[in-house]
């Protein structure tokens, strides 16, 4: 199918008025080490300025927005996380937040002698 000038230009009137957004969407990764969960997000193009992160009702809220790019994550936070620890740092288009265990629910090791 050949689109005409008129069909371009309605495609194009529907990307500026955003009922088609081609944003790109943000890649994420999850991971537990030494007791802290990490996420990381891409979010080339973003700053600190551009993204906000809040913990509400135990659900962690991550929203980014500039011109070029908008996302929105939402993970719900087990009492196991101590959320009030939870930090976060962008560096070279990667956002990283952290979240350390409450230390009660760190798993304890008993040495137990032999006799």
């Amino acid at each position: 199918m050949i689109l005409t000038n008129h069909a371009w230009n309605l495609v194009d009137e529907l990307i500026k008025r955003n009922h088609f957004n081609p944003k790109p969407t943000t890649n994420s990764n999850m991971k537990l080490e030494d007791d802290v969960l990490t996420m990381e997000f891409d979010v080339p193009g973003l700053s600190k300025k551009d993204i906000s992160i809040k913990i509400e009702d135990s659900i962690l809220l991550i929203e980014g927005d500039n011109d070029d790019r908008t996302f929105n994550k939402r993970y719900n936070i087990s009492e196991d996380w101590d959320a009030s620890k939870t930090s976060a740092k962008v560096k070279d288009g990667v956002l990283k937040v952290s979240i350390p265990k409450i230390e009660e629910k760190k798993a304890k090791v008993i040495d137990i002698t032999i006799s």
